[in-house]
């Protein structure tokens, strides 16, 4: 057996977390939870001073993000695991005991759990913060979760997060958008320094010895950094479609989908059952003739190839525009 090498720190007992976003097989590149998150709690409360109401003994902390993130010890905490029933009964309990909630979340995955905590009928808590992050949240489905909570009484801030795997969780953060959509980011990791690459307008982070040329495109607007993500993981066409879906769109389609050069197909959400119109599959359809998972990142660019017609359910191959 061949041991990994550079790996710089004594495991011993603690918790390590690999970031939900990467694709690396690697054994080496995970965080020690409570030890190289850089305590991002006490600096997000100096960043935006009003989230230290959300943080306190009186909230509780909504775990449905696939990855550990080191929020325990600051309220009480419930790790969901990604499954809904769970996410449930947490909901219900935070309503019950007049809790407000943190929920970690990112976008898809928690737009549905929100969701189906409203369709099961039961307590809803009366304000929800939704730490969401991993990739963009679109400000249609932001409004229509919105919207779905305040028919409940419920009350939704969300707190956009961003950050990289091989730099760390949450390096820059926002509770606002610029007016064109994207986030109104304040860099808030100590350790993280910031810059623009001169050649092609990506967003260059570094942290200690590691650095890294983002595939995102950034600018500093007032102080501020607007940062939209590149071709590669979001064509500016599938943009434009996202955000103009209507709450009726987005209460029957999940987000996921497929995008071709010639044409696009939707992912319908379980609920919607088999009917579908031109350009949707239903739920299960749709996940055997282009695989995915609910906890994975969607496919938000355009294939320039048309896949191979076969019976496994396997991503197709091509080159991405």
């Amino acid at each position: 057996m061949i041991r990994p090498t550079n790996i710089n720190v004594e495991l011993g007992t603690c918790e390590l977390s690999y970031a939900a976003g990467s694709t690396s097989l690697s054994p080496e590149g995970f965080r020690v939870i409570g030890r190289s998150d850089g305590q991002r709690m006490t600096q997000l409360v100096r960043t935006f001073p009003e989230l230290a109401n959300w943080f306190s003994e009186r909230s509780m902390i909504v775990s449905a993000y696939p990855a550990a993130l080191g929020l325990q010890g600051v309220a009480p905490f419930v790790d969901t695991y990604l499954h809904p029933p769970t996410f449930i009964r947490a909901m219900r309990l935070a309503a019950l005991d007049f809790r407000s909630v943190v929920m970690a979340g990112q976008p898809l995955v928690g737009a549905e759990m929100l969701l189906q905590a409203i369709d099961a009928g039961f307590e809803i808590p009366d304000e929800i913060l939704w730490a969401v992050g991993g990739y963009y949240l679109p400000r249609s489905l932001e409004a229509f979760v919105s919207e779905e909570l305040a028919n409940c009484g419920s009350r939704l801030e969300v707190l956009h997060c961003y950050g990289v795997a091989e730099i760390g969780h949450t390096c820059f953060a926002a509770m606002s958008r610029f007016d064109s959509g994207e986030p109104r980011y304040q860099l808030v990791a100590d350790d993280v320094f910031s810059s623009v690459h001169r050649k092609n307008g990506c967003l260059k982070l570094r942290r200690g010895d590691r650095s890294v040329i983002t595939e995102d495109l950034a600018e500093v607007v007032g102080g501020e950094w607007k940062i939209r993500s590149g071709p590669r993981r979001m064509c500016p066409t599938i943009l434009r479609d996202l955000e103009s879906w209507s709450s009726a769109d987005w209460r029957r389609r999940t987000g996921y989908l497929h995008a071709e050069q010639s044409k696009v197909t939707y992912q319908l959400r379980r609920s919607a059952g088999t009917q579908h119109q031109a350009g949707e599959l239903p739920y299960y359809r749709f996940l055997e003739a282009y695989g995915g998972a609910m906890q994975s990142k969607p496919t938000w660019h355009r294939y320039t190839t048309m896949p191979r017609t076969t019976s496994s359910a396997s991503q197709p191959s091509g080159a991405v525009a």
